[in-house]
C-alpha cells in the first residue's frame, strides 16, 4: 500500500521549469513569510542579478538561483544548489555543500518529525533535541516513499497569489511521481564538535526527482493570472489543508483521490480553451489511470488502523496495512472483532499479553454493542485518524460540534462531516471522506451503506455547498444543483447521479435534518442551512422583541440641555471659530439622545467623524444619573481593540464578545460557538455594543442566546454600516438599521453633521479626507430625493476633476493623490513621499546613512514615547508587489536597514509588528512588567501594533562582556512593545528560551510566525477598528472582488490628519469603486428581517454590468443612483443600444469629467447627461461649466435630458432621433 507524499514550493512566475523568473521583481510571493524553505529566499536572493538573467536556465549559473530547492520541479536540465549551515553553529563549524539537482527534482524536508516529542533529549542535557533521533525520524519518513508508486503534489504554501481577503490557502501547482529518493546529505568540512552534537552534521534537504515529464504536469497558472473568472476554475485549494504542511507530509489516498478529481476538471478546463502547454488529453488519461490505482490501493476499510490503535491493539496495525487483498483485510477485521468478543486470543499470529488482552476486552465492552457495531461496520470504512474515532463516539462528541447520536450517524454518516468541527485546522473531516466510504469501489465486494442517488447523500452536498457561499445566508437551489451534479460528474461511474429539482421535495424529512427551503416570491426555490436560518430567527426574535417594548420609564426627567452640556467638548476650537455651526451640530447630537434614549433597542449609526464616542458616552453619563449609580452595564466589542477602545473612551469595563461567551459556557472546547446548553447572563441592565458590523450572524445570534433579556432594559448597536461587511456570514448590523429605519424609526440615531471635518475646516487643515471618503458611503449611493442624489453626483465629478488636474500632489491639506505605473516607480514613489512628509512633520533633515532615526522621530508622540501608529500604509492585497508583504519588506528596508539584518521569522530588532492571533485569558500571551519586574500572564489581541526591541535577556551582559545581541547570528527571542494605553509597562516575549514565568516555571516557545508580522503595511481588514494620524493607502489598477467600494471607505477613514493614495494608471480605479455594483454589503443574500433574494446579474455584477444586456432590463434599480437614470437604462435596454454607465471622458487636454451615459448610435459615441436640481444656484454653475467643456472638446456629442414628468417622452424622442 504506498504512502504518498506532499511537497511545498516556493512560489515561482513560470511553472517551476528550472529557470529564473521573466520579472523576478513581480515575484514577490517567493520571499513571503510562508515560502520555502522559511525566509531562505528573502535573506539570500540578489534581485539585481535574477533580473540581469530574467528567464534564463539555472542550470547556467551554478548556486545562483536564491529559489534553487524548488525551481527545478519541472525543469529539463540539471542545476546546482548551495545549503549553507544554519546560522547559530560557530563560524568554521562547518562548510556549506553543493548539491546537484538532475531534471524534474527538488529538495524537502520533513520538518514535523523534527519537533515532535520523540526526538527530545531526555535527562539533564543542555541540548533539546536528540539529533540521531532526529536524522533516524528523517530516514523512516522518507523511507515510506516508494519509486514508481508513490505520487507526488506539489503544492505552494501560504505565501501564493490566491491568499487574499484574510484568507490563507495552500495551493495545489502540480502532479508527478516518485522516481527517486536521494541521499542523506552532509555540510562539508564538519568539526568533530558539530558531527557529535549534530549526528555528523546532516543537511534538512533531500533531493526527490520526480518522473516527469513522462507523468504528471504543473498547472499553468502563470498564463492565466490576469484572468479571474478563468484562474478560479484552474485553482485548487485543497478542502483538507492537514497533508499540506511543514514542508512535506504524508498523503492518504482518500486525501488524493480528491485531488485526482480536482486535477481532471482543470485539465478538463485546459482541454476546453485549447490549451497548448501540455497533451491534457494524454495527461488526463494518465490521471483516470492513477484514480484508479488509488481506488485499488485505499482498500474497504482505511479507517480501520485507527479504529486498532484507538482500542490500543497498535501491535496489530503494521500487519493489517501490510495487506494488499480486499478479502484478507475483512477476514483481519472479523478476526480483530472475534479477538475483543473473546472468541479468539490469537489474530495473525499476535497475541498481546492476558493483562492488554483483558484492558482492552473490558474497554470495548463498556463502549455497548451500539458503538463498536458503528466503528467495525461504519467508521472502519472512513479515512479517519484515531483521535477523530474517539471524539466521534466520545459522550462529549458536542466538543466537536456533533449533536446526533451513535445511532444517527450509523443510519446516516454523512452527519459526520456535516457536523463535526475539530480543534485546529489539521483536524477536518471533509465531505469526501465521508462519501468514499459509503459508496465504495465495486471492487470492494462491500455494500453501500447509502445509495449514490440517496437524499442523505443529496443533502449533505447541499452543505458543502452552502458552507463554501460564506458570505451569504442563503443560496438559490438551482445553482446549488447544479454545482453539485457538475462535483459528480467528476466522480468514478459508480459514483454517478443526476439530482433533480424534484429531489427538493423528496423524503423532506431527511432535508429539514439540516437544510431549510423557502420560496421567494416568484417561485424560485432557495436554501438555507439549517443553523444559519435558526440564527437569523433568533436575532429577528430578540431585536423584535426588544423593538416592541413600550418607551422607558425614566425615573428623572432627560433634556436636550443635559445632553448638550455632556456632549459639549470643552477644549474644542469649534466654540471659538464656528461657534454657530457647533451648537446647531450639538443640538442635533442632543435630539438623537432624546429620541433614541428611552428605546428598549436602538442604533446609533454614523459616518467616521461623526461623534458616536461623544455621543454614546453622554448617553452612559444619562443612564447613570436617571438610573443610579449602580447600573449594571455589558459594553461589549468584536475584536480585543475595539474593547479596548471604548473601555479607554467611557471609562467603563469592557471586553470581547468571545471572551463574553466564554465566560458563560458557550464555547466549545474545540472554539467553535454552542447553539445551546451555556448559562445566560441575568445581572446586565444596559448592554452596548460597539463596531457591530464587523459581527458575523453566528457570533451575533449566539450573543442573543447568551443573555437573558427579562433583565436587560436596554440595548444598543454602535457602529458604521458603510465600513467592511463581516468576514463570515450575513450582515446583520446593515439589515437592523435598514428593517429599524422602515418599522421603527425613531430607534434609529443617525449621526450626520461631521465635526472632524468641520474641526479641520476651521482649523485651515483640509477636508479632503472626508470629502473623499463621502463619495464611497454606501447609504448614499442611492436616495429616494432626486436633488440630494443629483448634488452628490455633483459633489463627486468635482473632486475626482480636481484629483485629475491636481494629481501627484496634494488635492487638499489632508488629501494627497498619487499615479504609477509600474512596480519600481511605485517603490520609489511611495518611500519618497513618506520620507519627505516624516520630514515635514518632525522638522528632522534626513541623514541618507540614518533614515531609521527619521522613523523613530516620526513614531514618537507629543509625549516623546514611541508610538508606531502615527503613521500607516495600507494595501487591499496582500500578494504581487504592490501588496503589504512586498511593501513590508521595501519599508522594513528603507526604514530600519540596520537592525533588520539579524532575524527571526522574518523580523528584526525595531520593526513594527501587528499580532494576528488572539492570546485572551484562557491562552494568554507572557510579558515582562517594568513594575513587579516579572513575566507575566496577559492577554493580546488580534490587530494590535507595537514596535519590536532586543529581548531584556539579550541586552544585558556582565562587565567586560558584550551583549548577546551585539554577536548573535540570527535573532532568538525578541520583545514587542505595543501601543495600546493599557499596554504601557509591558514587554511581550516572542521566540524561544524566554525565561520564567512568575510561577517560577519556563515560558514555552512562543513562535513568532505564530503571533506577529511586519505591520509598516497592513491589509484594510487588519485596519479596521484602528485609526492613525498619517495614511497611505496603495490601489492597483485591478478588476478583482476584493475591491469593493466599502474597502476603499475603511482605509480612507483610518487617516485622522491625512491620507496620501497612490493610484496605478488613473483615476478610473477610484471612479469605478463609486458605482454601487461595488458595495459588497448590498451584495449579501440576507434574510434577518425581510427575505428578497437578489437577481444573479446582481450578485455577480462587474464593473461592466451594462454588457449583461437583456439580464438588466427591470433591474436596473440595483445599479444606477437614481429612478429617472433607471428609465434612461431601461429604454436603452430595451432597444438594445450600448452603453456605459459613468465612465471617465478625458479631453485632448487631460481633463476629465463623467458622463452620466456613454451611448453608442450607429457606431459613434454620445454623452448623455441627465440634469436634476435646476433651481440649485451651485449646481447650475457645477452644470453650466460641464457644458461648457462637451461644446469646446466634443462638439456635437452631448445629449441632454430634465427632470420631470416627460422624462421617458423626451428620452425616448432622443433616443429615435439618433438611432
Amino acid at each position: 500500500m504506498a504512502t504518498h507524499m506532499s511537497i511545498r514550493l516556493a512560489w515561482h512566475s513560470e511553472g517551476w521549469n528550472g529557470h529564473f523568473c521573466k520579472k523576478p521583481c513581480e515575484n514577490t510571493y517567493c520571499i513571503g513569510q510562508h515560502s520555502y524553505p522559511g525566509n531562505l529566499i528573502a535573506s539570500t536572493r540578489n534581485l539585481e542579478f535574477e533580473t540581469e538573467h530574467a528567464g534564463e536556465s539555472c542550470s547556467k549559473y551554478p548556486c545562483g538561483a536564491a529559489c534553487g530547492l524548488s525551481v527545478n520541479a519541472f525543469g529539463k536540465d540539471s542545476i546546482t544548489v548551495e545549503v549553507e549551515p544554519p546560522s547559530f553553529w560557530k563560524a568554521g563549524d562547518a562548510n556549506s555543500i553543493n548539491i546537484t539537482l538532475p531534471p524534474s527534482t527538488v529538495c524537502t524536508w520533513c520538518y514535523e518529525v523534527m519537533y515532535n516529542d520523540d526526538v527530545e533529549t531526555k535527562g539533564g542535557s543542555t541540548q533539546k533535541y536528540n539529533y540521531d533521533k532526529r536524522k533516524a525520524g528523517a530516514e523512516r519518513y522518507f523511507a515510506q516513499f516508494e519509486p514508481e508508486k508513490s505520487l507526488i503534489f506539489y503544492y505552494a504554501g501560504y505565501s501564493n497569489p490566491f491568499s487574499e481577503d484574510e484568507q490563507n490557502n495552500y495551493v495545489i501547482v502540480g502532479i508527478s511521481r516518485v522516481k527517486k529518493i536521494g541521499d542523506t546529505y552532509y555540510y562539508d568540512n564538519t568539526s568533530e564538535e558539530v558531527k557529535r552534537k549534530y549526528s555528523g552534521g546532516f543537511v534538512w534537504q533531500k533531493p526527490v526527482t520526480s518522473t516527469y515529464p513522462n507523468e504528471g504536469f504543473c498547472i499553468p497558472y502563470w498564463k492565466y493570472m490576469d484572468d479571474e473568472d478563468l484562474i478560479e476554475k484552474l485553482v485548487i485549494k485543497p478542502q483538507n489543508k492537514s497533508p499540506f504542511k511543514y514542508g512535506s507530509r504524508e498523503v492518504s489516498n482518500d486525501d488524493a483521490i480528491e485531488v485526482i478529481n480536482q486535477l481532471i476538471a482543470v485539465v478538463e478546463t485546459l482541454i476546453e480553451i485549447e490549451d497548448d502547454s501540455e497533451d491534457w488529453s494524454k495527461r488526463k488519461e494518465w490521471l483516470n489511470s492513477v484514480l484508479s490505482e488509488l481506488w485499488t490501493a485505499r482498500g474497504p476499510f482505511p479507517g480501520f488502523p485507527s479504529i486498532m490503535e484507538y482500542m490500543g491493539l497498535n501491535n496489530l496495525i503494521s500487519k493489517y496495512i501490510s495487506l494488499t487483498v480486499n478479502s484478507e483485510m475483512k477476514r483481519f477485521r472479523d478476526d480483530v472483532r472475534s479477538f475483543v468478543d473473546g472468541k479468539i486470543d490469537v489474530v495473525a499470529g499476535i497475541a498481546p499479553s492476558k493483562a492488554d488482552m483483558k484492558k482492552i476486552r473490558r474497554e470495548y465492552q463498556l463502549l455497548g454493542k451500539t458503538t463498536t457495531d458503528f466503528m467495525f461496520d461504519i467508521l472502519a470504512r472512513f479515512d479517519l485518524r484515531a483521535d477523530q474515532v474517539k471524539a466521534i463516539i466520545s459522550d462529549d462528541r458536542e466538543n466537536v460540534s456533533i449533536t446526533a447520536s451513535i445511532k444517527e450517524m450509523a443510519e446516516n454518516p454523512y452527519i459526520i462531516f456535516e457536523q463535526y468541527v475539530g480543534y485546529d485546522s489539521d483536524d477536518t473531516i471533509p465531505f469526501y471522506k465521508i462519501d468514499n466510504g459509503v459508496i465504495p469501489s465495486p471492487e470492494y465486494g462491500i455494500d453501500e451503506i447509502l445509495d449514490n442517488g440517496s437524499t442523505e447523500r443529496f443533502r449533505a452536498f447541499c452543505v458543502d455547498e452552502l458552507n463554501k457561499i460564506a458570505a451569504h445566508s442563503f443560496g438559490k437551489a438551482e445553482s446549488i444543483l447544479k454545482m453539485v451534479n457538475a462535483r459528480i460528474d467528476c466522480l468514478p461511474e459508480w459514483k454517478h447521479y443526476v439530482y433533480k429539482m424534484q429531489n427538493f421535495n423528496v423524503e423532506q424529512d431527511i432535508l429539514d435534518g439540516a437544510l431549510v427551503q423557502k420560496k421567494a416570491e416568484d417561485d424560485v426555490l432557495y436554501l438555507y442551512l439549517k443553523s444559519t436560518y435558526e440564527d437569523e430567527r433568533i436575532v429577528e426574535q430578540v431585536l423584535r422583541d426588544l423593538a416592541e417594548r413600550p418607551d422607558i420609564q425614566l425615573k428623572m426627567a432627560i433634556t436636550p440641555e443635559k445632553f448638550k452640556k455632556g456632549l459639549k467638548v470643552e477644549d474644542s476650537p469649534l466654540l471659538e471659530k464656528a461657534t454657530d455651526e457647533y451648537h446647531k451640530i450639538l443640538d442635533h447630537q442632543a435630539n438623537i439622545c432624546m429620541q433614541i434614549f428611552a428605546k428598549s433597542l436602538c442604533v446609533l449609526s454614523g459616518a467616521a467623524g461623526t461623534g458616536k464616542t461623544t455621543v454614546i458616552r453622554a448617553i452612559l453619563e444619562n443612564i447613570d444619573r436617571v438610573h443610579g449609580v449602580g447600573t449594571s452595564f455589558l459594553l461589549l466589542a468584536p475584536t480585543g481593540k475595539a474593547a479596548e477602545r471604548i473601555k479607554t473612551q467611557t471609562g467603563k469595563n469592557s471586553s470581547t464578545i468571545h471572551s463574553h461567551l466564554a465566560k458563560c459556557g458557550w464555547i466549545n472546547k474545540n472554539f467553535t460557538l454552542k447553539r445551546s446548553g451555556g448559562a445566560t447572563s441575568e445581572d446586565v441592565n444596559t448592554i452596548i455594543i460597539d463596531e457591530c458590523s464587523m459581527i458575523d450572524l453566528n457570533l451575533f445570534a449566539t450573543l442573543m442566546r447568551s443573555i437573558n433579556w427579562n433583565s436587560v432594559q436596554r440595548l444598543i448597536l454602535i457602529g458604521d454600516p458603510n465600513q467592511l461587511p463581516p468576514i463570515g456570514r450575513g450582515r446583520v448590523f446593515a439589515d437592523a438599521i435598514e428593517w429599524l429605519k422602515e418599522e421603527f424609526p425613531d430607534n434609529v440615531g443617525t449621526l450626520i453633521d461631521n465635526i472632524r471635518q468641520l474641526v479641520n475646516t476651521v482649523e485651515g487643515n483640509g477636508h479632503g479626507i472626508l470629502d473623499l471618503a463621502d463619495i464611497f458611503i454606501q447609504e448614499h449611493q442611492q436616495m429616494e430625493n432626486e436633488d440630494e442624489t443629483s448634488k452628490r453626483k455633483a459633489a463627486r465629478e468635482d473632486l475626482f476633476e480636481q484629483i485629475v488636474e491636481n494629481g501627484n500632489g496634494d488635492i487638499d491639506k489632508d488629501l494627497g493623490v498619487y499615479f504609477w505605473n509600474e512596480q519600481e516607480e511605485l517603490e520609489n514613489l511611495l518611500s519618497n513621499v513618506m520620507l519627505r512628509d516624516m520630514q515635514l512633520y518632525t522638522g528632522m533633515e534626513l541623514d541618507p546613512k540614518n533614515v531609521d532615526k527619521l522613523w523613530h522621530q516620526m513614531i514618537r508622540d507629543e509625549e516623546g514615547k514611541s508610538n508606531p501608529e502615527i503613521i500607516q500604509v495600507i494595501s487591499p492585497y496582500r500578494g504581487e508587489f504592490y501588496g503589504t508583504d512586498s511593501l513590508n519588506t521595501l519599508m522594513q528596508r528603507t526604514f530600519n536597514p540596520d537592525w533588520s539584518k539579524k532575524q527571526l521569522d522574518g523580523i528584526g530588532y525595531y520593526d513594527k509588528v501587528i499580532q494576528f492571533r488572539n492570546r485572551p485569558q484562557s491562552d494568554p500571551a507572557y510579558a515582562y512588567q517594568d513594575a513587579s519586574r516579572k513575566n507575566i500572564k496577559s492577554e493580546i489581541f488580534n490587530g494590535e501594533i507595537g514596535l519590536t526591541m532586543i529581548h531584556g535577556l539579550d541586552s544585558y551582559a556582565p562587565k567586560g562582556q558584550q551583549p548577546k545581541y551585539k554577536w548573535q547570528g540570527n535573532v532568538e527571542r525578541l520583545q514587542v512593545a505595543f501601543s495600546g494605553k493599557t499596554r504601557q509597562g509591558l514587554r511581550y516575549n516572542f521566540g524561544n528560551k524566554l525565561g520564567q514565568d512568575e510561577d517560577g516555571k519556563w515560558i514555552p516557545e512562543q513562535k513568532v510566525i505564530d503571533n506577529l508580522e511586519l505591520a509598516y503595511a497592513i491589509s484594510v481588514h487588519k485596519s479596521q477598528g484602528s485609526e492613525f494620524d498619517y495614511v497611505y493607502i496603495v490601489i492597483p489598477h485591478k478588476e478583482s472582488h476584493l475591491l469593493s467600494m466599502e474597502l476603499l471607505y475603511t482605509a480612507i477613514t483610518r487617516a485622522q490628519k491625512k491620507v496620501t493614495i497612490f493610484i496605478q494608471q488613473d483615476i478610473s480605479t477610484l471612479t469605478t469603486l463609486s458605482h454601487m455594483e461595488k458595495s459588497a454589503v448590498r451584495k449579501i443574500n440576507s434574510s434577518v428581517f425581510k427575505f428578497t433574494p437578489l437577481p444573479d446579474v446582481v450578485l455577480y455584477a462587474g464593473s461592466k454590468w451594462y454588457e449583461s444586456g437583456k439580464k438588466i432590463a427591470t433591474l436596473s434599480q440595483y445599479f444606477v443612483r437614481s429612478k429617472s437614470e433607471a428609465i434612461i437604462v431601461n429604454l436603452l435596454v430595451d432597444r438594445e443600444i450600448p452603453f456605459k454607465y459613468e465612465e471617465p471622458l478625458y479631453a485632448p487636454d487631460g481633463t476629465m469629467f463623467l458622463p452620466d451615459f456613454t451611448v453608442t448610435f450607429r457606431g459613434e459615441e454620445y454623452y448623455w447627461e441627465h440634469i436634476g436640481r435646476i433651481n440649485d444656484p451651485q449646481y447650475m454653475a457645477h452644470w453650466t461649466r460641464k457644458e461648457a467643456w462637451y461644446n469646446r472638446h466634443f462638439p456635437g456629442r452631448l445629449l441632454i435630458t430634465f427632470e420631470g414628468n416627460e422624462l421617458t417622452t423626451d428620452a425616448v424622442a432622443l433616443i429615435e432621433q439618433h438611432k
